[in-house]
């Protein structure tokens, strides 16, 4: 949705100005992961999510999906959950609070991970839209 691009565009203004000045969001921690394509992709390949034997045919067949589809929503919607557990997790775990990233931070070292992976990795998910 165009909700998306408003996320990706606060969650860019804050990583340039570091989170200060134009970049300072007082709220910035109730932003989520950006569900896009890459980091599902990631999630799959650490195990953290994984994909019915339909869907699965269906991204690896590289075939397009329809923009809200139902396959497409719950892949997005799933990714978004598992970035939250596992920032969870963290937050139970972790005894510096300090370290635990912003969901934001979590996504963004996700998915920077997965396009370094992006020669080796399965195809993600295809959807054309102009919303992301």
């Amino acid at each position: 949705s165009s909700s998306q691009r408003a996320q990706i565009l606060v969650g860019d203004i804050w990583g340039c100005f570091k989170g200060e000045g134009l970049g300072y969001f007082k709220d910035i921690h109730r932003l989520t992961m950006f569900a896009d394509y890459r980091v599902p992709v990631t999630l799959r390949e650490l195990g953290v999510m994984t994909y019915s034997g339909e869907l699965t045919s269906k991204v690896l067949s590289k075939e397009v999906m329809e923009p809200g589809s139902e396959y497409e929503v719950e892949i997005r919607a799933c990714t978004v959950h598992a970035v939250e557990m596992i920032m969870e997790e963290m937050k139970r775990t972790f005894e510096d609070a300090s370290l635990v990233p912003k969901s934001i931070e979590l996504d963004w070292f996700l998915w920077r991970t997965g396009e370094a992976r992006r020669s080796v990795s399965e195809p993600h998910h295809r959807v054309l839209t102009i919303f992301y």
